[in-house]
């Protein structure tokens, strides 16, 4: 068969050429750039070429119709082929012998069969005259020696498994392999040494060798940068677009595995045992313990609306129970700032959480002010808290708080995984990835600081309250700032006060009054009799405060309450005592207002050093139970006269009281 010197010339000096001519059948798509790129470095006079590219990167192939060439051609008289394993090496082997058996255009750019003889499993000869061995990177890999000669050409073909990459200490083995078998059992003046894989974590072989100034190094991801980027181009675009790589980004994304396509397709690899959240941390439940507990919604507005770079709004529903944070609902979304603001009012009106809080770096008047005039738009008094970003510290880190958590299972995800499958997703992806929900549930730890004043305030005190009989008076208590007003409805039965309704308005209290009176006469049709307090300090502002003018141009006399520093405290004891089965507290579940301020809202708030703050934080929550410490005080003052009885008892301000307790009755 004659031979075409020109063409056998063109082929030995550019190696891209030779592989799409003589290899054609093997490359289904176009070839990409990066293949040619990869050609040259194999071809190099270079001693160490290290090369990683992503899965799928045809830099197997490649090597393999390399290796062909090189050995048909007779450019060394012994090579090598290292694989994982001893199989893998031997399977890369065999597909060469199928090609240099097989290829007709291997054949006829050779002039025949270039084969000296039939291959075994891990051998092959060429019949330039050179043969070519496999290796598995379990074996010893010293002496090698084929004739007289050491191995002029080594192929490192990933090498490195998940064990081999569990540790420094694992990597540093194959490191030494590398230098203190491999290395040495090369031929001194002809050796080149090939090391091509995709890297298995943070830190291993490809990594190592990347930093050594002695090894070239070329990476070769499958993209050109992010892939939420518009401007972002494939690397092998007809063999994987723009659109398949974000979708099987997304694929792996929904599976928590967003760590696993980073590292197998951009070269970014975390090691997946310090991922700080791992999914058997994740604990879930199918229904919260009680119906009752106050509820904190938080969220992480995003700073931009385009889903294309992945900007969302994160939202959590959380509770404190003992030790634990209970998620009840979580979500990421494309909200522009009007959406955001319609779902913290609808939130509220179907949650009724005790605070509703906001990240507002940034943001303080894009957000705050649109929520502002929305309040006093509906005229809804919003317990809204605004969170400020830690300065001391990245996202990462502040999200990292959690992670105390998570490792004893003291975050519960109430209705099970499945309800949670975004927030799922972004914990078993971190570090990568979206990280809005996430750390909007770390916002939970500053939402649960502080002390509640009434820490025994429990399940046991939310029951309902029984109906008021005709003509039996509701007290109901006023309290309000300039531009919030409250009023809780009490009731009492027996030596039991019942919270029974309570109501919430924004705006000037002459405004709110109106609303407020209208609510609380619909909410009681048969009572005709109101008795209306205000605290001491409101009633006796009412220049600054107006809420005593309002209440009496709304058709209600209101009394002169309690002072708030001498009632603060006054429910511990009607909180704890227990009379026939019921707490001398109670407040019934529609009275939401008045069971989130005293299981959680009524606190006294952390200051800087880890102190407690002297006076209860401001808010809706501060409105309402002072509100109600003030009746009570109230009501234990004139319960002696009431009941036709001797006080037997003082409370912690020296005023005699009628108690209920059976040994002071003595």
């Amino acid at each position: 068969m004659a031979i075409n010197q020109n063409l056998l010339t063109a082929v030995s000096q550019d190696r891209a050429l030779g592989s799409a001519l003589l290899f054609e059948h093997r490359h289904p798509q176009k070839s990409a750039w990066f293949h040619v790129e990869m050609l040259d470095l194999w071809r190099a006079s270079d001693e160490f070429i290290n090369i990683e590219g992503h899965r799928g990167s045809a830099k197997t192939t490649l090597a393999e119709e390399y290796i062909s060439l090189e050995g048909c051609y007779g450019n060394f008289p012994y090579a090598i082929i290292v694989g994982e394993t001893y199989e893998k090496a031997c399977a890369r082997l065999e597909a060469i012998a199928i090609e240099c058996s097989r290829n007709t255009r291997l054949h006829a750019l050779f002039g025949g069969k270039v084969l000296a003889r039939k291959p075994i499993e891990n051998k092959i000869w060429f019949k330039a005259g050179g043969m070519l061995q496999a290796f598995g990177w379990e074996q010893e890999l010293q002496s090698l020696k084929y004739l007289d000669y050491r191995p002029w050409l080594a192929y490192l073909d990933d090498v490195e498994n998940l064990e081999r990459v569990r540790d420094s200490a694992a990597v540093d083995e194959s490191m030494r392999k590398l230098y203190l078998e491999l290395i040495p059992a090369m031929d001194k003046t002809h050796r080149k040494i090939r090391n091509t894989q995709t890297r298995r974590a943070e830190d291993c072989m490809v990594v190592r060798l990347s930093r050594d100034p002695e090894w070239i190094y070329r990476g070769y991801p499958i993209c050109t940068g992010d892939i939420d980027d518009p401007a972002t181009k494939s690397n092998w675009p007809e063999r994987y677009p723009m659109s398949w790589i974000r979708s099987e980004r997304d694929r792996f994304k929904a599976s928590g595995m967003l760590g696993e396509f980073l590292q197998a397709y951009m070269l970014q690899a975390t090691n997946p045992q310090a991922r700080p959240f791992k999914e058997e941390h994740i604990a879930s439940m199918d229904v919260a313990p009680y119906r009752w507990m106050p509820k904190y919604t938080i969220y992480d507005p995003a700073r931009t609306t385009n889903p294309e770079k992945s900007d969302q709004c994160g939202k959590v529903t959380v509770s404190r129970f003992g030790s634990k944070i209970l998620v009840h609902k979580s979500g990421g979304y494309y909200w522009k700032p009007d959406r955001l603001v319609a779902d913290m009012f609808d939130d509220f009106e179907l949650t009724a959480p005790a605070v509703v809080g906001v990240e507002k770096n940034s943001l303080d008047e894009w957000l705050l002010q649109p929520i502002r005039i929305e309040c006093m738009r509906r005229g809804v008094a919003l317990p809204l808290k605004a969170l400020q970003a830690p300065q001391d510290r990245n996202k990462d880190a502040f999200i990292m708080g959690l992670q105390p958590f998570f490792e004893v299972q003291d975050v519960v995800l109430i209705g099970g995984k499945s309800a949670h499958s975004q927030l799922v997703t972004e914990i078993l992806n971190f570090p990568q990835g979206t990280k809005n929900i996430l750390n909007a549930l770390a916002y939970s730890l500053k939402m649960f600081s502080g002390q509640p004043l009434y820490e025994d305030f429990s399940s046991a005190n939310i029951g309902e309250a029984p109906e008021p009989h005709y003509g039996q008076t509701i007290y109901a208590v006023f309290n309000a700032t300039p531009a919030e007003t409250v009023v809780v409805a009490l009731l009492r039965h027996n030596k039991s006060i019942y919270a029974v309704a309570d109501f919430a308005q924004t705006g000037a209290p002459s405004d709110a009054v109106k609303f407020l009176a209208q609510e609380l006469r619909a909410a009681f049709p048969n009572s005709e009799k109101f008795s209306v307090w205000v605290p001491a300090e409101t009633y006796d502002q009412w220049q600054r405060i107006p809420l005593v003018p309002a209440l009496r141009a709304a058709g209600l006399i209101p009394f002169r309450g309690e002072h708030i520093a001498v009632a603060r405290g006054c429910l511990s004891q009607r909180i704890r005592t227990v009379i026939n089965q019921r707490r001398m507290l109670m407040v019934d579940p529609r009275a939401k207002l008045t069971a989130n301020a005293l299981a959680a809202g009524y606190c006294l708030p952390v200051q800087k050093g880890g102190t407690l703050a002297q006076e209860p934080e401001a808010g809706l929550s501060k409105l309402v139970a002072e509100g109600v410490e003030n009746l009570s005080a109230v009501l234990d003052k004139s319960l002696n006269t009431e009941v036709g009885a001797t006080a037997n008892s003082k409370n912690a301000q020296g005023v005699p009281y009628r108690s209920a307790l059976p040994a002071r009755a003595q």
